[in-house]
């Protein structure tokens, strides 16, 4: 008994001279898909017989039998990108060698959603119904995009960059444009996590720069699959120079004077005025200070009133006093007698 498969394993050939065990071993032939997500439809077969007599010539005719095989619609894995999608950095961290990483914390996880039958026999009872459970799946992943959002990549100013290394030793592609970056290869999730991380952006001229945003897109077979759009935004924190400052002070002697500085220890820390020269106070002081003015002039004024009243009241008080203690004598006849 003999068995043959050609190069491509599409043709299988039996040879034996026992019809029992020919056909016990048709019966044990299957048909393997080895792909995780095989594509579903209908895979054809045809078996054809040949019955060779003694004379080794064919005695006996047999009509071939056509079959096929179904392959149905497996359950669709659902590919998530999650991580930190708007973060802050220094322009000091875009204009470094390095730059700044745009998928730090990136997570790439897989699941598809199966049906499960309930216990027991679910006919019997109709309110009984199949349940939907979702499962983490590992599997591979061939395509990685980075677009960037808005205006393209200035190529003398910003660029995207990866160590190309790392990349050469997972035996992953890389092709980049002024569009974004795109990464190719068939390599497990946890890898493609791992170069990833390897992103960063750089921008060497921040000075006009506040955000800059970035789309990521991973897929399978193809585009088969394809995961969720992971955007990310990324903002650039700017801080004030001392030193222009400085010299912005200094360009105008005329509104300014100098000052003595102490230095005072409070608990460990010196607290002192690190410029040398302080200026004059605002307009808003300047405000401030004469509506205060103002405010305690009418202050004083009423309280110089309320005395002035006090001191006319107590004058009427006393006048009225002295106009009841005057004589009426008006009726008064004084009369001398002179015999006296």
């Amino acid at each position: 008994f003999q068995i043959h498969m050609n190069p491509s394993q599409s043709t299988l050939t039996l040879e034996g001279d026992d019809i029992d065990r020919v056909d016990k071993a048709m019966q044990h032939i299957s048909y393997l898909n080895s792909r995780q997500f095989p594509t579903p439809g209908i895979r054809r077969l045809k078996i054809t017989s040949v019955v060779k007599c003694f004379n080794e010539e064919a005695c006996v005719s047999i009509p071939s039998v056509e079959g096929y095989v179904m392959v149905l619609q497996p359950e669709e894995p659902k590919i998530s990108l999650s991580g930190i999608n708007h973060f802050a950095r220094s322009a000091s961290e875009f204009e470094s060698s390095e730059g700044v990483s745009l998928f730090p914390e990136l997570r790439i996880i897989s699941t598809i959603t199966r049906e499960v039958e309930p216990e027991g026999d679910g006919d019997e009872d109709p309110t009984v119904q199949e349940s939907l459970v979702s499962e983490e799946i590992m599997h591979n992943l061939d395509t990685c995009e980075v677009t960037v959002l808005g205006e393209e990549l200035n190529q003398e100013q910003e660029s995207l960059e990866i160590d190309m290394t790392r990349l050469q030793q997972k035996g992953i592609e890389m092709s980049s444009s002024n569009l974004g970056m795109i990464i190719t290869g068939v390599d497990t999730m946890a890898s493609y996590e791992e170069v990833l991380h390897l992103i960063h952006y750089r921008n060497w001229h921040t000075a006009s720069l506040f955000d800059r945003k970035f789309k990521l897109v991973c897929s399978e077979l193809n585009g088969r699959y394809v995961s969720n759009e992971f955007k990310v935004e990324v903002n650039v924190i700017h801080t004030a120079n001392p030193v222009e400052h400085a010299n912005h002070i200094a360009a105008q002697p005329q509104f300014v004077h100098p000052v003595h500085h102490t230095f005072v220890d409070l608990s460990g820390h010196n607290l002192a005025n690190p410029h040398p020269f302080s200026v004059v106070p605002s307009t808003a002081t300047v405000v401030i200070v004469v509506c205060v003015s103002f405010l305690v002039f009418m202050i004083i004024l009423g309280v110089f009133r309320i005395r002035a009243a006090h001191q006319r009241t107590m004058r009427d008080q006393d006048t009225g006093k002295e106009n009841e203690m005057d004589w009426d004598d008006s009726a008064l006849t004084i009369t001398v007698n002179p015999m006296e």
